[in-house]
């Protein structure tokens, strides 16, 4: 069981917009084609939702989104 909040949320996220993939925290999201550039931007509007973030377009890089673990240290970075 995932201890960390962020990275619990942003797993459960993933799968939301990935359902039946086998996701776990070093998962790779984009190499294994779990998300696509379309799944990436559904993604994006949940995170930004569930988080009361805002993503910039320049901030959508694949190493933000590499990994659940990725995602979690870059959500971090904007303060959760």
């Amino acid at each position: 069981m995932v201890e960390d909040p962020v990275l619990r949320t942003v797993l459960a996220t993933v799968r939301e917009v990935a359902p039946g993939a086998e996701v776990k925290e070093d998962t790779q999201l984009i190499a294994h084609r779990i998300i696509d550039s379309l799944s990436l931007l559904s993604l994006v509007a949940l995170l930004e939702k569930e988080f009361s973030v805002t993503v910039r377009d320049s901030e959508i890089l694949p190493a933000h989104f590499e990994t659940p673990l990725a995602i979690r240290t870059f959500l971090k970075s904007k303060g959760h």
